[in-house]
């Protein structure tokens, strides 16, 4: 989780001789999962090919592991898998206690401090619209910690703007949790606010984000902004399909409530997002037009910078993917 600062120690550690070999070997391991492991590991996260002989040293500098190296690395790993189990054992009981899900939650992140524990954790406790202080302070704290993990791994990324990227989906994510926790405390203004500023860092395409600003229009009466959100979240990739039928249903409520006929509403929302869908294709497309390139410099696939405003005057195609 914390890999820059971990390295350090472990370069530091390997000039004492009673940690050396220790310290090589853990050393391999971070080195053998950023050369050979990493892709995909977590969002963005690439293999980084030049650590695969820097393990391949470390591992040889340390020797033969010693048992114990072996059985402390799987112990954190097991601990870490038990701590989860706990956390779905309760998920799945309607009784489990706010203090028993609290519990739970502080010694999976004290296991390990990744995102996701804050952000698994805030979700159990906003389901069931219990301990919402516990749940704004790990929005909290779970922005701080997922910020240093994307720095702390941030060659992982290779692209600065990937980088970026997640350090505002980072932010979003635990804005739209605590905008929605203050929701269901009342405090509608806080709400807007924190929930709006999700929706700027998601650019809009956050399915959750867009259906918990709907609840807060309808809170408000503002019927026509929650439409909006609503039919936004309909047209987004990823939402869920729970999430698709209720969106769906508040839609056709506050459709009823405008006056709309209901047995109209199938055929007017499926030609709305058919739309709006247009819409966004006709956008894009014109947006970028006629526009010149920016200044982009790019790797190759050797790792070589490649300047594109050397190319001007010449034909230049750019393919752009995804490697997962």
């Amino acid at each position: 989780m914390r890999t820059k600062s971990a390295e350090q120690k472990l370069i530091a550690a390997t000039r004492i001789p009673a940690t050396a070999a220790q310290a090589h070997f853990w050393l391999g391991r971070i080195y053998d999962f950023k050369g050979n492991k990493a892709e995909g590991a977590f969002p963005g996260f690439h293999e980084e090919v030049s650590y695969r002989p820097r393990a391949e040293a470390e591992f040889e500098a340390a020797g033969e592991p010693k048992p114990e190296w072996i059985l402390e690395a799987n112990g954190l790993e097991n601990s870490v898998k038990a701590a989860d189990a706990a956390i779905a054992k309760l998920q799945a009981s309607p009784q489990a206690s706010a203090s028993a899900i609290r519990n739970a939650i502080d010694v999976r992140i004290k296991l390990r401090p990744d995102p996701m524990s804050y952000i698994a954790g805030a979700n159990l406790l906003l389901a069931r619209n219990s301990d919402l202080p516990f749940v704004l302070r790990l929005a909290a704290e779970g922005r701080v910690a997922g910020d240093r993990f994307i720095w702390e791994n941030e060659s992982s990324y290779k692209l600065d703007g990937k980088v970026r990227g997640s350090l505002d989906r980072n932010a979003a994510v635990f804005a739209d949790i605590a905008g929605w926790a203050l929701y269901l405390q009342g405090d509608l203004a806080a709400a807007e606010k924190r929930l709006a500023e999700a929706a700027r860092l998601y650019r809009n395409v956050d399915a959750t984000n867009q259906l918990h600003l709907a609840e807060l229009s309808r809170k408000k009466n503002d019927l026509e902004t929650a439409r909006e959100h609503y039919l936004t979240a309909l047209g987004l990739a990823g939402i869920t399909p729970p999430q698709r039928d209720q969106a769906k249903a508040a839609l056709a409520e506050v459709q009823a409530k405008n006056g709309e006929n209901p047995a109209d509403f199938e055929k007017w929302l499926a030609a709305t997002l058919e739309r709006k869908r247009e819409e966004r294709r006709k956008a894009l497309v014109s947006s970028m037009a006629d526009r010149r390139v920016p200044a982009l410099v790019l790797k190759d696939l050797q790792g070589n910078d490649v300047d594109l405003r050397a190319e001007r005057g010449n034909v230049v195609l750019l393919n752009f993917f995804s490697a997962w």
